[in-house]
């Protein structure tokens, strides 16, 4: 069992985590729930050695213990990062990446290969081992992570919104593979904010708020109400009133999807919020991408009754086209630069950087501290900024709530009414059907590149 007692981190005058008690037993599923800056982040660098507390106990089977990032590995404490494909070698083989590199370095291949195949089916893949990880999807990437971890004889798995970007079905089977392990001994953290999920697999949910513990125990027998205040210490309201779309036609394109060789026509009204709803693998994202100037090929599409030729970002940007990628960290993102130059790459001027980013509640030290140090949620919340600050006509958002917390979703939700009703048009995609309904005014529901249902809300 993994003992955290009385735990502080501080940084400075800033206490992230304040006399936390915390405690992971082997064989539990245990979740972790809190807003983004409530501490959860910490709490999981403190589990694998990355930061060392300010004061306070850890102890590993009752005994205390100091860790680095090496001590953890050798407890057999391994974290299974949120960001895949930077925890990958996308271009080694499978095999390769779910190996630990001193055996990569002295053992035939072909034993590798046959040792690979074993961990493998371990976590449910039957798999090609020696074609690269890039090749595979994300929910095949994530079952690699879990296998890695498993080959470097994990007694405890940290795991960070594993099911965000999964679909449905992938992220049922990702549960149902943590059932296994945790009745095979392994002790599993579980950060999420999907209450379904909690639900279904933890023995024990911790709340964090404000760097503190503030519910411990069965997270099954909790309302909704209750769940809420102890994320918040408030409830959230649940009416949210939509715009109420112009009868003008802002936007009409005729699209190709090159990745589905299908064609598609989309049209949305001004001061209108477009639901677009799918599965992981539906279109999606390769529809935004060809409104955007993405796709590689030249697109069709009239803006307020003016042609125009998407071909490349600039075309789109010059259309007043603005996009909020569904991988922020990857393409929304310069994560080594300071805030305030995140939120002015579109618009160039430091003007109104604190308005808007207090327009969306962004919690940060200050501007010039790197975008990497902020919570997921904020993070997005500053791809939103940038282009705030310079005003679009027609917003295009890709899973603009993918892997955020409650409290950070009503605020995206807020906002995006909010621009619907100053007559922006908003396409916003999910894979949740009832997120759209909260928001959109119409939905279009894609499968394999092509829209399959369509209709109001």
């Amino acid at each position: 069992m993994i003992r955290l007692e009385r735990i502080t981190k501080q940084y400075g005058e800033v206490i992230v985590l304040d006399q936390l008690s915390f405690s992971l037993k082997s064989g539990d599923i245990h979740g972790l729930l809190g807003l983004n800056g409530a501490g959860k982040s910490t709490l999981i660098k403190l589990l694998n050695g990355t930061v060392e507390p300010t004061s306070g106990e850890l102890s590993i089977d009752g005994k205390t213990v100091r860790l680095t990032p090496a001590e953890a590995i050798r407890h057999g404490i391994i974290t299974v990062s949120q960001e895949v494909d930077d925890a990958l070698y996308l271009d080694l083989p499978v095999y390769e990446n779910v190996l630990p590199w001193q055996t990569v370095k002295r053992v035939r291949p072909q034993f590798l290969k046959e040792r690979a195949k074993r961990v493998l089916s371990r976590v449910g893949l039957d798999i090609n081992a020696t074609l690269p990880a890039g090749h595979f999807p994300l929910s095949v990437k994530q079952r690699l992570l879990i296998a890695r971890a498993l080959e470097s004889n994990a007694k405890y798995l940290l795991l960070d919104e594993p099911t965000a970007a999964l679909s449905e079905t992938d992220a049922d089977s990702l549960l149902e593979l943590l059932r296994t392990l945790a009745a095979e001994g392994v002790g599993i953290v579980l950060v999420t904010h999907r209450s379904d999920e909690l639900t279904r697999v933890t023995s024990t949910t911790t709340f964090l708020r404000d760097g503190r513990v503030v519910y411990e125990g069965p997270f099954q027998q909790l309302s909704t109400e209750a769940v809420q205040t102890f994320l918040s210490g408030t409830t959230f309201e649940e009416g949210l009133e939509k715009a109420i779309p112009e009868k003008e036609i802002r936007l009409s394109a005729q699209l190709t999807l090159p990745a589905f060789q299908t064609s598609l026509t989309v049209e949305a009204y001004r001061g209108e919020v477009l639901g677009i709803g799918g599965l992981t693998g539906s279109g999606k994202t390769e529809l935004m991408e060809a409104l955007f100037g993405l796709s590689g090929l030249r697109q069709s599409i009239t803006v307020d009754g003016a042609a125009h030729v998407i071909q490349r970002p600039t075309d789109a940007v010059r259309a007043g086209f603005a996009l909020v990628p569904e991988e922020r960290r990857h393409h929304g993102l310069f994560l080594d630069e300071s805030i305030e130059r995140n939120v002015i790459a579109v618009a160039g001027t430091t003007s109104g950087v604190s308005d808007v980013l207090a327009s969306l509640r962004v919690r940060y030290a200050n501007v010039r501290q790197p975008v990497r140090e902020l919570s997921g949620g904020n993070q997005q919340k500053v791809v939103f900024s940038k282009w705030l600050l310079d005003d679009r006509e027609i917003y295009l958002l890709d899973e603009p709530t993918k892997g955020i917390d409650i409290a950070a979703k009503q605020d995206v939700y807020e906002r995006v009414v909010a621009l619907a009703k100053q007559g922006k048009t908003v396409l916003f995609t999910s894979s949740e059907r009832h997120e759209l309904e909260r928001v959109a005014n119409r939905i279009l529901w894609l499968d394999r590149g092509q829209i399959v249902e369509k209709g109001g809300v």
